[in-house]
């Protein structure tokens, strides 16, 4: 035990006392690192510069064991500027370095005001066993505080990141935690490993509309695969409906249910949702996949691409208990995954969407009177938000006539348009591109014995009307167990062709086309199946995962 050298003032913090604990996070792998003498120099300068800051803020240094301090403050905004100060110090320090990386000690710091009365030169306190919690919740370079603490010291909210509530060992009743933050300071840490998590879910700012038939897709493929792809356009609900879904099979996998966002480093976004830190001198990936060996758990991997599929193949192969739900907007291609394209809502799914929007523009409709509208564009849910903004004008009715007049314009919004080819439309004469717009052509869609005869009047390939089934640009319907027809959807229909609506003269499902009628269209005149002139931003946001390329469609990220 080493008695520090800042002074103590007498007589210790009493009544309302600010309590600090920190150490130095892996201090054995860091003593290991570097040898018992450079570690002895580290040490040292480690507690030099503690004192240093300690005495510059009236800190008492109430006990000193190895590398970790104690220590009370009469005022709560003297600790924190104190923790603050010691990272800052620690951080612009030179220390020794190992295979040219400096090895700082990483040095994590808790706070928490509460009564507290000194006794024999010290105190027996809850509030100092709650601090010593704390403080162990913390991750290396990172500040943690009770908000008893922030809010003693008045704190404002910039200072500030509410992490929620936790359940901290030996102690009753739950502490919220909150991380300090300031220039200069690392902000982004795991979240606080204090009590077992069952999911790492992110709390929605609103309820989702319900979508039960999707959340049975799902159930079936996870009954029989471990691995399932949610696909679709940007902003077609893959994310929602995936949270969702995952949020109802929380009893199903008794050791949690991870959601995180891919990145350009999988195994550090997994580490962050686990709650785990990274391993010095060790892949991301291989500490998460050994935290999941034995796991019986599903991760929830969203923006996921196929630059991903050898993580997500490796975490499948080292995991055996594993499920992953795998959101993106194409699948991964891997052996034994299921694939699920979010395609059209149903209408009562599609108008409560749109009324969500419509209430969140300050506009009174409710989904019944959305029903129509919804309809209109079949249930397209990135039509929707579009739509919403039309509506918030005026009302439904007025929408849907905006929407049969000028769809381009009702589409986009602002209701500008741009002549040419947008980003994802076929350029004519290309096998998949022209066959993209001849499917489009079609309202009612068409037979799969057309779209063979497409395929091989225009040189194209199968392979081509699965990538847009995948991306959901081409939806199937089964009018009975052994028929299917593909049909482009309504709005990219209407934008890819210029074609006008027919929501106020007729259904917009229309009757498929059949082998002749195929025939017939193909040989219709070029320039009627040329594209038109449609919506700039609305068309760029429905169609640019696919690029057409001359006689091929090919889906690109």
């Amino acid at each position: 035990m080493d008695r520090g050298s800042a002074a103590r003032p007498t007589p210790l913090p009493s009544g309302d006392v600010t309590f600090m604990f920190t150490d130095i996070e892996g201090s054995t792998r860091l003593a290991s690192g570097l040898g018992a003498e450079r570690y002895r120099v580290v040490l040292h300068r480690h507690r030099a510069l503690v004192r240093e800051v300690l005495r510059a803020t009236r800190g008492t240094e109430i006990d000193t064991e190895g590398d970790s301090f104690f220590v009370a403050f009469h005022d709560a905004a003297d600790a924190c500027a104190a923790a603050i100060g010691i990272q800052t110090a620690l951080s612009s320090a030179e220390w020794p370095a190992h295979d040219g990386k400096p090895l700082r000690p990483r040095v994590r710091i808790g706070l928490h005001t509460g009564e507290a009365w000194p006794s024999a030169g010290g105190y027996a306190t809850p509030e100092v066993h709650r601090t010593a919690r704390i403080c162990s919740a913390a991750h290396g370079d990172q500040i943690l505080a009770s908000a008893d603490c922030a809010t003693a010291a008045g704190l404002p909210p910039g200072a500030v990141h509410r992490l929620g509530d936790f359940e901290l060992r030996g102690l009753p009743g739950a502490t919220e935690l909150v991380q300090l933050a300031a220039p200069g300071l690392p902000t982004a840490f795991p979240p606080p490993p204090v009590r077992p998590l069952t999911h790492h879910l992110p709390a929605d700012l609103k309820p989702p509309v319900p979508r039960p038939g999707e959340y049975r897709e799902l159930d079936r493929a996870f009954a029989t695969h471990r691995l399932v792809s949610l696909t679709g356009l940007g902003g077609c609900g893959k994310t929602t409906v995936a949270k969702a879904w995952a949020r109802r099979r929380l009893a199903f996998y008794e050791h949690g249910v991870w959601y995180c966002r891919a990145g350009d480093d999988l195994g550090a976004a997994l580490l962050h949702a686990l709650g785990r830190r990274p391993e010095f001198l060790r892949p991301a990936l291989d500490t998460a996949a050994d935290r999941l060996r034995e796991a019986k758990a599903l991760l929830v991997l969203d923006d996921l691409d196929r630059t991903h599929a050898p993580d997500v193949e490796r975490l499948l192969r080292d995991c055996p208990d594993l499920a992953i739900l795998a959101v993106g907007t194409r699948p991964l291609e891997l052996p034994g995954e299921a694939k699920r394209a979010l395609g059209l809502a149903p209408d009562d799914v599609s108008a409560a969407i749109l009324a969500g929007y419509c209430e969140e523009r300050g506009a009174p409709w409710t989904a019944a009177d959305c029903r129509g509208l919804a309809a209109a564009v079949e249930g397209f849910v990135p039509a929707l938000t579009a739509l919403a903004e039309v509506t918030a004008l005026g009302s439904p009715g007025v929408a849907l006539r905006y929407l049969n007049d000028d769809p381009a314009a009702a589409l986009d919004g602002g209701g500008r348009v741009r002549a040419g080819h947008a980003r994802g439309r076929g350029a004519g004469g290309g096998g998949g591109g022209a066959g993209l717009l001849e499917l489009a052509a079609r309202s009612g869609g068409a037979t799969v014995d057309a779209v063979l005869d497409l395929c091989r009047q225009r040189d194209g390939s199968l392979e081509a009307l699965v990538e847009l089934v995948d991306v959901a640009l081409v939806v199937i319907e089964r009018p009975a167990m052994d028929q299917a027809v593909y049909r482009v959807p309504a709005p990219l229909r209407w934008l890819l062709t210029g074609a006008a609506p027919e929501v106020l003269e007729a259904p917009a499902r229309s009757r498929p086309e059949t082998r002749t009628e195929a025939r017939t269209e193909a040989q219709a005149p070029a320039e009627r199946l040329q594209p038109r002139p449609v919506a700039a931003g609305f068309a760029d946001r429905l169609v640019h995962p696919v690029n057409l390329e001359g006689a091929r469609l090919r889906a690109v990220a």
